[in-house]
Order: structure tokens, then sequence, then C-alpha cells
């Protein structure tokens, strides 16, 4: 009887350790990781990034150390992605993202422009994507290639400081352009300048007015 009775006993002891085994909760849950700052930035080109960091929580560890993948260039516009990962002691992984996109200043007097005035003709202007608020011309003067005059742009005041555009032209030239010019609206800048061809210097006027 005794003997029945631990064996009972033993039994009941192992249904019970089962129990509580079957119990027991498995950790599933990932990680929260709650961003410092905006999930979307936008900075200047040649500007500063500055990284916010995050916060990450699991429900069973409680504070976690995260790790950041990516990077931001900012001498380069375009969109860059940083992911944040962290990893709670049963495995389990949250992540979170944050985009930033850099951008030239000027980017919106980029486009189609109708030039009028010593010259009339059609050219496409472009931002520059190294080097904020320079603005690029495709055809400046109306020359076919000349692709390498630019302006930079401060406030309302435009400089083209003294470029040359080599062997542009019919019969082609190398031609230095330099001038300055102010910015009228958001839509229209002037630009009086001087192209030097083999020694002779020619004043210039222009008006931008976007398309």
């Amino acid at each position: 009887m005794k003997k029945d009775i631990l064996n009972f006993s033993s039994i009941a002891l192992i249904v019970t350790s089962l129990a509580f085994t079957g119990c027991k909760k498995t950790d599933s849950a990932a990680p929260i990781i709650t961003l410092n700052g905006a999930a979307s930035q936008i900075i200047s080109l040649q500007g500063t990034y500055t990284e916010l960091g995050v916060t990450a929580t699991d429900e069973k560890d409680g504070a976690l150390t995260s790790t950041i993948s990516g990077s931001v260039n900012v001498n380069q516009t375009g969109t860059y992605t940083l992911t944040y990962t962290a990893t709670d002691a049963a495995g389990n992984e949250g992540t979170a993202a944050r985009t930033v996109t850099v951008v030239n200043d000027i980017d919106a007097m980029s486009g189609a422009y109708l030039c009028s005035g010593s010259i009339n003709y059609n050219d496409t202007l472009a931002a520059s994507e190294t080097i904020n608020n320079r603005l690029h011309f495709g055809k400046f003067g109306n020359y076919q290639g000349n692709t390498n005059i630019y302006v930079n742009v401060s406030g309302t005041a435009i400089t083209l400081d003294s470029v040359l555009a080599a062997q542009v032209g019919s019969p082609p030239f190398d031609r230095v352009f330099k001038g300055t010019g102010t910015v009228v609206s958001s839509t229209v800048f002037d630009l009086n300048y001087t192209e030097t061809t083999d020694g002779i210097i020619s004043n210039k006027s222009e008006i931008f007015t976007k398309q």
C-alpha cells in the first residue's frame, strides 16, 4: 500500500511538472524600435547630417542596444536609407528605418528655360549633384556641347566665375565667359556677361525664363 502511494505521488509530480512546462510562455515578440526625430528628413547638399538615434525596448529584456546600417553622403544628392536593428535574448529581431534626402537648395531652378536678349534660344538647366547652390547650363550661349558653364547662386545674387568652354561654336574656339546676374523671381533670372573669343571681348545680356 505504501509503495502504491509513493508511485501515485511520483506520477502526480510528473504530471504537475509537465503542466507547468506546457504553460510556460515562448518569447516570440520582437523588440520595438522607436525613432528619435522624424522618419523622413531633408538636408542641404554639403550640409551636416546629425544622427538622432533610436530607443529599443523588449517586453522581457527591457532596454536594448541597437545597431545601424547604411550611411548618408552629404556631398551627393540622393535619398539614403538608414536601418536600425535590435535583437533580444531569444533571438527576436526588430527593425526600423529612416530616410534622409540630400538636396541642392536651388533644385527648384532646374528645368527648361527660354533665353532672350543678346541671343534667343532654349536651354535646359540642372542643379549640381555635388555642389550646393550651383546651376549648370546645357548649351550656354547657344553653343552645342557647351555644358561646362555654371553659375553660383547666393540669395538673389548670381555669379558666373571665369569659366573656359574649350573649342565650342563654329568654327570652334576656346571661349571664356564671366558675369553676374540677379534672381528676379522663382522662375526668372537675368545674367550680364562677357564672352572672350580669340582675344575679342563681347558684352552680352540674357533673361532666363523658366517654361
